[in-house]
């Protein structure tokens, strides 16, 4: 099924992520330096990471 289902679809939330602690996975832009970055972060605590498997 996951064939049939856009990059964009899979993107914007789907599944939803656990961090280790517990809260969900949130992906935000940041905008900083002239460049803008995407960063996931975990609502319970206020982790942030590069990447979503990072605070998994």
């Amino acid at each position: 099924m996951a064939g049939n289902v856009s990059k964009n679809a899979r993107r914007e939330g789907a599944k939803i992520l656990t961090s280790r602690w517990g809260g969900t996975i949130k992906m935000k832009s940041v905008f900083e330096n002239g460049k803008l970055r995407h960063v996931a972060y975990c609502e319970k605590t206020g982790n942030t990471a590069r990447r979503p498997k990072d605070l998994l």
